[in-house]
C-alpha cells in the first residue's frame, strides 16, 4: 500500500509540474477580479482585459463606516481608481507562492471553484481625499447637545449635555492606506472621528435663577398718579413657570444658558388681568409691562411695576355743552377733541350726542416725574414749585387772557428752549418750557417776561396782578432762569383754577 501511495503522490506531482509548465507565463485558470476573467492570460493580456472590461468606478460600491453607522458611496466619490498593472501581477502570483503542496491546492481550487481576487487600487492624493471627505463631513457629524432646562409648574428639570462627534478629515487622510479594506460588499473605508464637547456643559446659574423665581409668587403692582388708582396682583408660580424660557447665548463672557421671559405667555396673562379690571379709566399697558416683567426675570426679581395706560372714553353731551367747554373740563385743548372726532359738527352739538375723549397719554410722552411738580393757580396768579413736599418757589405769574386762556389740567414739561420766538405775536420768550400743545404746531408753556426784540420787557408789572398772555404762564426773568435749571423734561405740571 505504501508503494501505491508513493506512486500516486509522484504522479500527482508530475501532473502538477506539467500544469505549472503549461501556464508558466500565464495566469492560472479560474482567477478573476470583480467578474473579469484573467485565467489563461499573460500579464499584459490581463492588463488589457482589466482596462477594457473592468466595471466603471462610478458603479463600484464603497461603504463608508463610522462604528455602526454606514454610508453608501462609490469609488468615484472618493477618487479611487484601479491599478490594472499591479492587479494583473497579483493575479499572476496566485498559485505560485508557498510550498509545492500549497501551490497545488490553490491551483486546483482556482480551476474547480474559481479564485476571486480583490483588485489593487490607487488611492486619491491628499487634496482629492480631503475634498471628498469634507463633502461627507456634514453627514458624519453628530452635533453636541448643550445642557438645558425643562421648566414646569412642578419644578425645574436639568437636561444633561451630550458630546457630539465630527469627522477628523486630516487623520482619515493620513491613515487612508490603512483605512481602506475589502468587505463582503466591496471596499470599506473606516473613518476616524473625534469627540466634540458641548459649548454648555451644565445649566449653570440659570437653574438656580429659575428655581428661585418659582419658589414664591410673583408680585405685580401699579400706581397711577393721574387717576389715583392703585392695584396689586399676585401671580402663582404655576403661571410664572409658563412665563420662563431658557436659551443658549454666547458672547464675550462665553457660552451659557440664560433665563428669559416668554413674551407671548406674559402678554396673554396681562390681557387676562386687563379683563378683570373694574374701571375703564385705566388699563395695563401690555407691551411696557411685559418688558418690565422680562427685565425682572433677567435679574431674578419676583416683582415688577405694571405700567398703566388710559384708554379713550366716551362723554355724553349735556345741555349747554360746547366742544371748548367739554375739552376744558377734561383738561384738553379743543383741537385734540376735533382730532379724534372728525365726523362731528363741533358747532352743532346736541344733548345725548357721544363725544370721544382721547387718552390723556397723548399729553405725557415722557415718563412722568412726580418727585418734582409745578402747580399754577390761575385764580391766584401764582406758581408754586415743590420737591417732594418741600415748597421751593412761590412766584407771582400771569396767565392767558379770556380770548386765549391758559387751559387747566394735568400736564408735564415737554420741551426746553433758552429763548423761544412766537412769530404770531413777535415775542421772544426767555427760558421757555413747553407744557401742552395748544394747536398742532404751537406750544404753550412757562417763560420769563418777553420782549419784542428791542429788549423792552412786555407785561412788566402784571405778574400776580392780571392775566395778559396768549395762553402761556409768565414769570419774572430771574425766576424763569432758576425754574428752567431746576425742572426736567417730564416734570409734573398742574394748572388749576
Amino acid at each position: 500500500m505504501a508503494i501505491v501511495l508513493a506512486i500516486g503522490v509522484g504522479g500527482l506531482a508530475m501532473v502538477s509540474q506539467a500544469y505549472s509548465r503549461n501556464y508558466a507565463d500565464r495566469i492560472y485558470p479560474g482567477v478573476n477580479v470583480y467578474g473579469v476573467d484573467l485565467g489563461d492570460k499573460t500579464v499584459d493580456e490581463a492588463v488589457a482585459a482589466l482596462l477594457s472590461t473592468f466595471p466603471d468606478p462610478t458603479t463600484q460600491p464603497l461603504t463608508v463606516r463610522d462604528g455602526d453607522r454606514t454610508w453608501s458611496r462609490t469609488w468615484a466619490d472618493l477618487g479611487i481608481k484601479l491599478d490594472p498593472t499591479s492587479t494583473a501581477h497579483l493575479a499572476y502570483q496566485v498559485g505560485r507562492e508557498g510550498a509545492p503542496e500549497e501551490r497545488r491546492a490553490v491551483q486546483l481550487k482556482a480551476l474547480i471553484a474559481g479564485w476571486p481576487l480583490s483588485p489593487v487600487i490607487v488611492l486619491p492624493d491628499p487634496t482629492q481625499a480631503t475634498a471628498a471627505l469634507e463633502a461627507l463631513a456634514p453627514e458624519v457629524a453628530v452635533p453636541p447637545v448643550d445642557a438645558s432646562l425643562i421648566i414646569r409648574a412642578d419644578g425645574v428639570v436639568p437636561v444633561p449635555a451630550q458630546a457630539g462627534r465630527e469627522l477628523d478629515v486630516a487623520a482619515t487622510v493620513a491613515a487612508l492606506p490603512h483605512a481602506v479594506s475589502v468587505g463582503p460588499g466591496g471596499l470599506v473605508l473606516n473613518l476616524l472621528t473625534k469627540q466634540v464637547e458641548p459649548a454648555i456643559g451644565n445649566p449653570g446659574p440659570a437653574q438656580a435663577q429659575a428655581e428661585a423665581l418659582l419658589a414664591r409668587p410673583f408680585a405685580l403692582s401699579a400706581y397711577d398718579f393721574l387717576t389715583d388708582y392703585s392695584g396689586a396682583w399676585t401671580i402663582e408660580p404655576s403661571v410664572v413657570a409658563s412665563w420662563l424660557t431658557v436659551q443658549a447665548v454666547e458672547d464675550e463672557k462665553g457660552a451659557r444658558l440664560e433665563l428669559g421671559g416668554q413674551e407671548d405667555a406674559i402678554r396673554a396673562h396681562l390681557d387676562t388681568l386687563n379683563g378683570q379690571l373694574t374701571t375703564d379709566e385705566i388699563a395695563i399697558d401690555v407691551e411696557k409691562t411685559a418688558a418690565n416683567i422680562e427685565a425682572a426675570i433677567m435679574t431674578t426679581q419676583s416683582q415688577a411695576i405694571a405700567v398703566l395706560a388710559h384708554p379713550p372714553r366716551i362723554y355724553v353731551v349735556q345741555p349747554g355743552d360746547t366742544l371748548t367747554s367739554i375739552a376744558r373740563a377734561h383738561g384738553f385743548p379743543a383741537w385734540r377733541l376735533v382730532e379724534v372726532n372728525p365726523d362731528i359738527d363741533t358747532s352743532a352739538l346736541h344733548p345725548g350726542q357721544e363725544v370721544v375723549i382721547p387718552s390723556i397719554d397723548i399729553l405725557f410722552p415722557y415718563p412722568l416725574i412726580t418727585e418734582k411738580r409745578i402747580l399754577v393757580d390761575i385764580s391766584e396768579l401764582h406758581l408754586y414749585a415743590y420737591e417732594g413736599e418741600t415748597l421751593l418757589y412761590d412766584l407771582p405769574c400771569s396767565t392767558g387772557i379770556d380770548s386765549s386762556p391758559t387751559i387747566p389740567g394735568t400736564f408735564q414739561i415737554l420741551s426746553k428752549e433758552e429763548n423761544a420766538y412766537a412769530s404770531s405775536w413777535n415775542l421772544w420768550m426767555p427760558h421757555f418750557m413747553g407744557v401742552y400743545h395748544s394747536g398742532p404746531d404751537f406750544t404753550n408753556g412757562i417763560h420769563g417776561l418777553p420782549t419784542r426784540g428791542d429788549n423792552v420787557l412786555v407785561w412788566k408789572g402784571s405778574l400776580g396782578v392780571e392775566r395778559v398772555s396768549f395762553g402761556c404762564i409768565v414769570i419774572g426773568l430771574d425766576e424763569a432762569a432758576m425754574l428752567y435749571g431746576w425742572a426736567e423734561l417730564g416734570t409734573l405740571m398742574i394748572i388749576q383754577e
